[in-house]
């Protein structure tokens, strides 16, 4: 099977108890092709096609002291480089091109931001983050 994952500590897969996945070899970007056991015909397959496999949160080891979930994020104040509060993030996306911030401001319409080394500066009890110029 072609599995797509998400996940940056791979050694994850060997703890699952629903599912016994290993993954043989990367495939072509985030996919990679993968046994399940108890998975031995396309039928099989083809049943669990679209299906998303989580882990238990406790399942999961501690992010190092540089280290965030991203999951962690939401619900996290965002604030500019002043201190000015610019809203609250809703959730996390990713279309393709990388992460982003879905922020809720105090009023108007959700936006979102990058989240890289240019516009999220620090994390500690909020998210300080560099708005970007609109051209």
């Amino acid at each position: 099977m072609r599995i797509r994952v998400y996940a940056q500590d791979l050694s994850l897969f060997d703890t699952l108890e629903n599912y016994r996945i290993t993954l043989k070899n990367k495939h072509k970007g985030d996919t990679w092709l993968a046994f399940i056991e108890g998975i031995t015909n396309k039928e099989d397959a083809d049943a669990l096609r679209g299906t998303k496999l989580y882990c238990d949160r406790d399942a999961m080891p501690d992010p190092d002291d540089d280290e965030i979930y991203l999951n962690d994020l939401i619900g996290m104040e965002c604030v500019d480089e002043q201190g000015i509060h610019i809203g609250v993030v809703e959730a996390i996306e990713n279309f393709g091109a990388g992460n982003l911030l879905d922020i809720k401001p105090p009023s108007g319409q959700n936006f979102y931001l990058s989240y890289d080394d240019k516009t999220v500066l620090r994390i500690d009890d909020k998210i300080t983050v560099s708005i970007p110029e609109v051209i």
